[in-house]
């Protein structure tokens, strides 16, 4: 069935290199197979895409799309994505962020942005009117993403426009670099090392058409009835008053990765609880036509930080740059979380990086002659706050940290490498595997690296749609498997992830909103969905076995399988992955041998490589 609406329709393509951009159309039948957002994403990235090329080499791709429902009436309708060969593992990557880029982006009449090639000075992309400006970007090189957003608006002359930059942590080609739209970040895997690769500062988009829709009325009546459901769930509150700072709740669990996931407790950690940020929020901020304002501005109010006023941090940035490296400092930590925003650099491997060396410290493999004299004890606010500079800058020690864990291991050696915490040479996020067998399972075998969302578990976290046991193996392949389809599908629209998880949009309510505002019939149909998810998810794996990917990386570190923690929640506790595995694979339908789809597995699924 032909789109009715929900979708811009057509595609921008970008060559840095000779500064032409060209307008194409979307398949009809692409949209049918793979919906929007990250399904389009991950085929414009996979079709002609020569195999082994360098990520930071000009023939990568920098993919920026939006989904059938960013913009639209629904509410959790304001993400957009970007979509690339990662920096940091060598494989496929995606990152998500909010704000207003991918609102103004459908506004332009594009749903997706294709960046190609490499400018030989640094520009910024002004994307209006339907035309594409390369706009010299020299003198915005070395600014903070807040500055170089504040002046480049201030050139184009449109305080409205959505601005997507990157920092000096993107421009050093940091392998862990973000890319930044107000203070809302697409973090994970390097997408801003990317950017920084084609001499591209900053997009700024600006649009202004209306956003067609199948049947607007009933969007409208669908969007009420999303935002009664929302308010009326039991976890709303707290999630609307605490957003994702929820550290205790996680701590609770057993989960709250301590001192590079070796410990369990760590004193103190009270002092991050949403309670005490609660004591210096500031104001509430939210994505685009969303109820739930997750967002925080604080200010901190004691200490060497004082005065000091950031937007998070959020819970991973909690973990990553609190727990993580032994700090319980709330000043510190926000502090961090603000410092990584305007340099361009994700939390979550900042903080893993830090956490491996200061281990690494430790157990004397380090010494200060090798870390330009930082002593790197836990917790130290001098080297957690310096080192975030020194990486984003490639200074000194924090030049072998820009490469993340994997590559740091290699070069550092004295078996450096059984403490780096990392899947795919991606840092793990703020869930110990231990403690819950199918989230472990998912970080191993996730397209990206170890990452918490793109197959979150909730039924051992949120309990959500039922509560599981956490540490039985039983039927986690077939979870794991699920859980990562749905997350595609999701991530189709585009919507965000936390209300999905906690239970606020049941699948069905998601395929509605999809149908209604394409005209697509299909997608009301649950297992139609949940079967596209799995056709995203098996494509994304082709990519990485065309980049030499295999059953070989789907691991965790030796620790999770080897070293159980010999206190709190989830003590004597390791992960039996191989087992599961077995089962994971049998659920996809893949070789079990090589991990690879079988040829059956891809006719079923309509994938014709």
């Amino acid at each position: 069935m032909k789109p009715k609406g929900g979708y811009a329709g057509e595609i921008l393509r970008v060559d840095l290199t000779s500064q032409t951009f060209t307008v194409e159309e979307f398949s009809e039948k692409d949209l049918l197979l793979y919906a929007g957002g990250r399904g389009v994403g991950a085929k414009l990235l996979f079709d002609g895409f020569p195999c082994g090329t360098s990520p930071l080499a000009p023939e990568n791709r920098l993919i920026f799309v939006t989904g059938p429902l960013t913009g639209t009436p629904f509410i959790y309708s304001g993400k957009w994505m970007v979509i690339a060969k990662s920096p940091l593992t060598g494989a496929y990557i995606r990152a998500v962020s909010g704000g207003m880029l991918g609102v103004a982006m459908k506004r332009a009449g594009f749903d997706a942005l294709v960046i190609e090639g490499a400018a030989e000075r640094p520009v910024f992309l002004y994307v209006h009117r339907g035309m594409v400006e390369f706009r010299n970007a020299s003198d915005y090189w070395g600014l903070t993403t807040k500055e170089a957003q504040e002046q480049i608006k201030a050139e184009v002359g449109e305080g409205k426009a959505a601005v997507a930059c990157i920092g000096p942590a993107g421009e050093n080609l940091v392998r862990f670099a973000a890319i930044v739209s107000g203070r809302r970040t697409a973090s994970r895997g390097g997408v801003g090392a990317v950017m920084g690769s084609k001499n591209l500062k900053a997009v700024v988009i600006s649009g202004h058409k209306s956003i067609p829709l199948a049947d607007r009325q009933a969007a409208i009546n669908l969007s009420r009835e999303q935002t009664r459901i929302a308010k009326e769930h039991p976890i709303f509150p707290a999630f609307s008053e605490k957003g994702t700072a929820m550290l205790e709740w996680i701590d609770s669990l057993g989960l709250l990765p301590v001192k590079n996931f070796r410990e369990a407790n760590l004193p103190g950690i009270e002092n991050l609880y949403s309670e005490e940020f609660a004591k210096i929020r500031l104001r509430h901020t939210s994505c685009f036509n969303c109820p739930i304002h997750c967002g925080k501005v604080y200010r901190v109010e004691e200490g060497k930080f004082a005065g000091l006023v950031n937007e998070g941090p959020e819970y991973e940035s909690m973990f990553a740059l609190g727990s993580m490296v032994g700090n319980t400092d709330l000043g510190l930590t926000v502090a961090a979380d603000k410092l990584c925003d305007d340099y361009g650099l994700d939390t979550i491997s900042t903080g893993g990086v830090i956490g491996f060396c200061m281990e690494l410290f430790e157990r004397g493999i380090l010494k200060e002659a090798d870390t330009g004299g930082y002593k790197l004890g836990w917790g130290d606010e001098e080297a957690i706050y310096e080192l975030i500079g020194k990486i984003a800058f490639r200074e000194g020690f924090g030049d072998l940290l820009s490469d993340g864990t994997r590559l740091a291991a290699e070069k550092i050696g004295k078996g450096a490498e059984e403490f780096a915490m990392q899947v795919k040479g991606m840092e793990l996020p703020g869930y110990d595997p231990r403690g819950a067998m199918a989230q472990a399972l998912n970080y191993a075998t996730s397209n990206v690296g170890a990452n918490h969302c793109i197959g979150y578990s909730p039924r051992e976290i949120t309990g959500v749609p039922e509560p599981t046991d956490p540490f039985t193996t039983e039927r986690k392949g077939e979870m794991a498997k699920y859980n990562q389809d749905l997350t595609a599908v999701c991530e189709t629209g585009i919507v965000c992830l936390f209300p999905l998880l906690f239970g606020m949009v049941p699948i069905g309510l998601y395929g509605q909103m999809l149908s209604t505002a394409t005209g697509i019939d299909e997608f009301a149909d649950e297992q139609y969905l949940l079967r596209l998810g799995e056709r995203i998810w098996n494509l994304e794996r082709l990519f990485n076995i065309r980049e030499g990917f295999g059953r070989k990386d789907d691991t965790l570190p030796r620790r999770f399988k080897e070293e159980p923690l010999r206190e709190g929640k989830i003590k004597d506790h390791t992960v039996n992955l191989e087992q599961m595995l077995e089962e994971y694979y049998q659920a996809r339908g893949w070789n079990p041998e090589s991990g690879e789809p079988t040829e059956e597995k891809l006719r079923e699924l309509e994938i014709f490589v």
